[in-house]
């Protein structure tokens, strides 16, 4: 979040609580007439994640929103076209909505301007479930952090402003019929999202026995052939999709790579040793604590993943029907050659489509079909790989 975007947030905020503090009755403002400590504030964050969510399978996901969000219609006209643009993506896909549920954990709340705004940074993980034509259930999921700017108006907050990135956003833009520049503008704020990637503290190899496909193989010695568990995969996958591994370092706004890198070493994708700009590994220094984990850029980073990866340990298939469960997809959301997203493929729903899951904005059995009409795909079917023995 840039200091340029929290003044703007805090502008919005400050203009909204003074329309509502004009339209309020006076009795009702008078200071200390709540003992706040933050825990209303963070209550009202959660309600409204909450109602955010709900919205989707509402009739009127306005009516719905406008009761926890302050004065001023953009924020819910856009959280509208978000909930209608998420329901008519499963109709189209043949699905019936049936039940909604939202999880949410506030992480952090602070008061500002004398008590009278608050930011709340909060997480919160939906549950889709759906049921197809021919009467099967799909569960699918989604993570996101947000962080809320709320004004208060007496006893009450309302949410002014709630700063996210969702990668699905320009998708659900676009199937709810907003104009094109708003579509363009969602893509190209989930390119922006991801903070540069951070060097880890010591660039290290991997001491390994494990050699590259595309090494010479010596005269000496036996070759193994390494299959792909790709139900490991996809195991691994599901498990840590709306969560995160405890044991791995963290990257929040840029996880994707890692997430998948970790997929793939379950499946038991060989590693390759080098320094931090080589190879392809991680390594925990024989501890479960991330905090002094290295790692090859290649295990973190979308484009130098596909670059390594890319006749070493994958083919590129010309279409989606190519790959299958634990293979993965990469992603271009605005069709400019720069790479910026990677997914795994996990299985198939109930209306026969491919479903991924995914870090960054976190996803669990998802269509695979992320984006807009701009968004660019790479299908990544991984080989079998030789060990020497």
């Amino acid at each position: 979040m840039t200091k340029r975007h929290w003044a703007h947030m805090l502008a919005v905020a400050v203009l909204a609580t003074a329309a509502l503090a004009a339209a309020a009755p006076a009795a009702a403002a008078t200071p200390g007439a709540v003992a706040e400590d933050g825990s209303a504030a963070a209550a009202a964050a959660r309600e409204y994640l909450e109602a955010r969510a709900a919205a989707i399978g509402a009739p009127h996901p306005a009516a719905v929103l406008r009761a926890r969000v302050a004065a001023g219609e953009a924020l819910i006209r856009s959280e509208t076209q978000v909930a209608t643009g998420t329901a008519l993506r499963g109709r189209r896909a043949g699905r019936r909505l049936t039940a909604v549920a939202c999880d949410v954990t506030v992480l952090k709340t602070r008061l500002d301007l004398g008590g009278m705004t608050a930011r709340v940074t909060a997480h919160a993980v939906t549950r889709l479930t759906w049921r197809s034509s021919g009467g099967r259930t799909d569960v699918e999921g989604s993570g996101l952090d947000h962080e809320l700017t709320l004004v208060r108006h007496g006893d009450t907050w309302r949410v002014a402003a709630d700063a996210y990135t969702d990668v699905l956003t320009a998708a659900y833009l676009e199937a709810a019929g907003a104009p094109r520049t708003r579509v363009r503008a969602a893509a190209r704020r989930s390119e922006r999202a991801a903070p540069p990637v951070r060097l880890p503290r010591a660039a290290s190899s991997l001491p390994s026995r494990v050699v590259d496909a595309a090494a010479v193989i010596p005269a000496r010695g036996y070759i193994d052939v390494v299959m792909y568990d790709r139900a490991a995969a996809q195991t691994y996958a599901d498990k840590y999709a709306l969560s995160y591994n405890a044991t791995y370092a963290r990257f929040p706004g840029a996880d994707c790579a890692n997430f998948a890198s970790q997929c793939a070493f379950a499946g038991k994708m060989l590693t390759a040793p080098g320094a931090y700009t080589s190879g392809w590994w991680y390594d925990k220094h024989g501890t479960s604590s991330p905090s002094d984990d290295t790692y090859s850029m290649s295990w973190i980073n979308v484009t130098k993943q596909m670059s390594f990866w890319a006749g070493r340990r994958i083919d590129w298939q010309p279409t989606i029907s190519g790959v299958g469960r634990g293979d993965f997809v990469y992603y271009d959301w605005t069709g400019d050659g720069v790479w910026d997203h990677v997914a795994i493929l996990v299985g198939t729903n109930s209306s026969g489509q491919k479903v991924i899951d995914a870090h960054t904005t976190d996803h669990y059995r998802v269509f695979w079909k992320l984006g807009s009409a701009a968004t660019k795909y790479k299908f990544a079917k991984v080989q079998a790989q030789w060990k020497i023995g």
